[in-house]
């Protein structure tokens, strides 16, 4: 948005940053609030499971009603901006909600009424929403882009078995179960070691023949896409699965679920379901040679050659009608 000339302010909850102190991230001021405790807390199989929907919906506004409007638009991601979305269409500033994940939450539907315009990451997504919601002509998918510069050639690793990455925290909506299965499976026909990491991801019990890494920073992260023979993105259903397009920039091959809006544009090789995972490791995980062929492929999509200033026009132009 910064890049198409647009004075641009965003307003975020966690991360590193010192709350309430802007910075600057390519042109955008940042602003990190202060964060709201968590609202719910149960224990699961050993693990805490912690939500912060609802006072994180209410946080965010008390902070940013007075600013509303300041502003010629607000576009909203996910449920708990959804409150912005009604005090922006109340104080009458221009909204858009950009929908990732839908809870079928009040707060989301919520949202999708009183918003001018609802976008959303993949046909995937729309479905959803259209389920719960009457807002046919209302809303619009507006596929994301790669967060980096695709590589022009993938990366050579000398060692003897092939290495699956697996950018996941193994929470229940990825589906651990499954694809512990598809795994261990493929494991009985061929050789290959698995590495998982991702945001709180040391919090759950994995088998000992799995390296778990949890929470990485953003250089450890590129480095272990570049270290990756073949990622594998999980979930059934995942809204859009951002992780295989950053695999892909990075020189690594990625498989996506049948249930994923980056199955809808990604190639049909790269695409799994859950009766052929294993099938479908152990046909890469055997050859470097279809694993690259899937990589070239991959990496000469559509989606591939797509970029943020591409995603903002297209949200613009919703924006402007």
């Amino acid at each position: 948005m910064a890049g198409c000339g647009h004075e641009v302010v965003h307003y975020y909850l966690h991360g590193s940053a010192f709350p309430l102190y802007p910075v600057d991230y390519r042109g955008a001021r940042c602003i990190r609030l202060r964060d709201p405790p968590v609202d719910v807390i149960e224990r699961r199989d050993n693990v805490v499971v912690g939500g912060v929907l609802n006072l994180a919906s209410i946080v965010l506004v008390s902070h940013l009603y007075s600013v509303i409007p300041l502003f010629d638009a607000v576009v909203a991601h996910d449920a708990h901006s959804s409150l912005v979305v009604l005090a922006a269409e109340t104080l009458g500033v221009k909204t858009a909600y950009y929908v990732h994940m839908w809870t079928h939450s009040p707060l989301d539907i919520l949202a999708v009424v009183h918003a001018r315009r609802v976008l959303c990451n993949s046909r995937l997504t729309e479905s959803k929403i259209l389920g719960a919601v009457q807002a046919e002509g209302k809303v619009k998918v507006v596929y994301p882009a790669s967060p980096y510069d695709p590589v022009s050639e993938p990366p050579r690793h000398s060692r003897e078995r092939p290495l699956v990455v697996i950018p996941s925290r193994f929470q229940d909506n990825k589906s651990p179960r499954l694809v512990l299965r598809a795994l261990e499976e493929a494991k009985k026909r061929v050789e290959f070691d698995v590495l998982v990491f991702g945001r709180g991801a040391e919090n759950y019990q994995l088998p000992e023949w799995i390296v778990n890494r949890g929470t990485v920073s953003e250089e450890e992260k590129l480095r272990l896409y570049r270290s990756a023979d073949l990622v594998l993105q999980v979930g059934f259903p995942e809204p859009f699965g951002l992780v295989a397009l950053e695999a892909i920039s990075q020189g690594a091959p990625a498989l996506v679920s049948n249930q994923s809006g980056v199955g809808e544009v990604l190639p049909g090789e790269a695409i799994y379901t859950p009766d052929d995972l294993a099938e479908k490791l152990v046909q890469y995980l055997s050859s470097r040679e279809l694993r690259e062929e899937l990589w070239h492929k991959e990496r000469e999509s559509w989606i591939m050659k797509r970029t943020w200033r591409d995603v903002w026009r297209e949200i613009e132009e919703e924006i402007m009608k």
